[in-house]
């Protein structure tokens, strides 16, 4: 069977949603390098944050950790910009949102953002690292943290990819994120019991037809989206951009849910896929 990719956020969420607690946690735990008891993921199978530079949004993963620990996972295949301040962004929302209204500030909970990035940004171009784990510190007593409830994780599978220890299981888990279909992936879960058990329910969802063309429908989005970005560095048009980028994502939209109604895939997917009203995709 030729496995789904999990580099496919749609097919990442998937394959770590509620009810597969066993790998996920695993996952979390080569990244973090701790070891977690309990673990309570989301339930929405298909959670989407709508941004407004990106209308069909992003699919990220939700969890709650020993003593309430908040942790997010995303997995992006390109730099569309701004990398930095989106992650800042996402953490001190996800942080800021624990607290309901007249509870004190004690109540927060250490929250850690992860990100898996199928390329480098900013100042990690000159880290050669494939995990680097970011914290606030004083500039002259670096050991001092301010805080800990901030900590933020970034992947580099371009890094990952010229390493060759076999043995690390950070390692062995982006190589499974990379390329499930490689060989030396599969000899792996002769080793890892967390490894032959995610390829299990890979095999598993990747004979979902619906799934599978969500996820095609996912990637031609992305497709797209980078041709756009392209296009316009290429023809360096300042004035219009707004508008052509508006016009173009409509246009994408439509074509994306055109396609999913021609396969049945239910209303309330195509909604969060395409951030159309409902009214809009009736017509």
């Amino acid at each position: 069977m030729n496995l789904l990719k999990q580099k496919n956020d749609v097919v990442f969420h998937c394959l770590f949603r509620k009810g597969n607690e066993g790998i996920t946690k695993a996952l979390i735990s080569s990244i973090i390098e701790e070891d977690i008891e309990e673990i309570e993921l989301d339930n929405d199978r298909y959670l989407l944050q709508t941004y407004p530079e990106q209308k069909m949004g992003i699919l990220d993963l939700k969890a709650k950790l020993d003593d309430g620990v908040i942790c997010n996972i995303e997995i992006q295949l390109a730099d569309k910009g701004y990398t930095e301040k989106r992650l800042l962004d996402y953490w001190s929302n996800l942080y800021s949102s624990q607290l309901k209204i007249g509870q004190k500030y004690h109540k927060l909970q250490k929250t850690i953002m992860i990100l898996i990035a199928d390329y480098d940004f900013g100042e990690l171009k000159g880290i050669n690292k494939v995990h680097t784990k970011w914290q606030i510190r004083e500039e002259e007593y670096f050991e001092k943290v301010l805080t800990e409830d901030l900590e933020i994780h970034i992947i580099s599978l371009p890094k990952a990819r010229k390493k060759n220890d076999k043995c690390n299981q950070l390692l062995q888990w982006l190589a499974f994120l990379d390329n499930p279909n490689n060989e030396g992936v599969k000899e792996m879960k002769k080793k890892n019991q967390d490894i032959a058990d995610a390829l299990w329910k890979l095999e598993e969802i990747s004979e979902d037809e619906k799934l599978r063309k969500i996820a095609e429908v996912r990637e031609r989005w992305e497709r797209d989206e980078l041709s756009a970005q392209d296009y316009w560095k290429e023809s360096g048009l300042a004035e219009g951009r707004k508008e052509g980028k508006k016009i173009g994502e409509r246009k994408a939209q439509l074509e994306i849910a055109k396609e999913m109604l021609e396969n049945n895939i239910e209303m309330e997917i195509i909604i969060k896929c395409t951030g159309l009203a409902q009214e809009e995709i009736a017509k």
